[in-house]
């Protein structure tokens, strides 16, 4: 038996989407952690971790450039 979804933008690759294109470091985080709590699917994990790379990247360049 499969287990249950509780966020709703984890019940299809296009809500997924459509929840990360506006997504910060620490909704993505939380995606993660219960994606993994969850039916742990690897295309969702990998995609949502593709979101967290970019956002940490650009926090951490601006932070760069600010020095």
């Amino acid at each position: 038996m499969k287990k249950k979804i509780k966020s709703p933008e984890l019940h299809s690759w296009i809500l997924l989407n459509d929840k990360l294109r506006g997504a910060d470091e620490v909704t993505c985080a939380a995606l993660i952690k219960e994606e993994l709590k969850g039916r742990n699917r690897k295309a969702f994990i990998k995609r949502i971790h593709s979101r967290l790379n970019k956002v940490r990247a650009d926090r951490e360049r601006m932070e760069l450039a600010a020095k």
